[in-house]
């Protein structure tokens, strides 16, 4: 459980870095592209459009990757969270379960599940006693 925990965020701050990574180099090449006019100058028409091509490709790829990536760790924190939550729920139910004496019984279905408490049969009780016969 621990080593598919840190696999999972492992991968979901790889995406967020990648994505961070990636939007950081495609704006540092468009921003040392742009000459004083603050527009992006190119040797030839055919790379400028092979190239903003390419870079508009990244960007939008990188948008999938951000929310994959959030989404992997929302759901990894909602879910061990839950799951921490399920474990003091146990564990509390053992330590009442173990500290009073009681057995689960099987009620009537109009009653549902109940408890009933468990004593020592008294020794001056004999087993004849108890029989329904009168």
């Amino acid at each position: 459980m621990f080593w598919e925990d840190v696999f999972i965020v492992a991968v979901g701050i790889c995406l967020l870095g990648g994505v961070f990574a990636l939007r950081v180099w495609v704006k540092r090449r468009r921003f040392y592209r742009r000459g004083p006019g603050g527009l992006q100058h190119f040797s030839k028409y055919s790379k400028a459009v092979l190239i903003s091509t390419f870079e508009g490709f990244l960007m939008l790829l990188s948008i999938p990757m951000m929310i994959l990536g959030m989404l992997i760790l929302i759901f990894w924190y909602v879910l061990v969270k839950d799951i921490g939550k399920e474990k003091n729920n146990r564990d509390k139910q053992t330590e009442r379960i173990e500290s009073e004496p009681s057995a689960h019984f099987l009620v009537p279905a109009e009653q549902g599940f109940g408890t009933k408490k468990i004593y020592p049969i008294p020794s001056n009780h004999s087993l004849a006693s108890m029989s329904c016969v009168g």
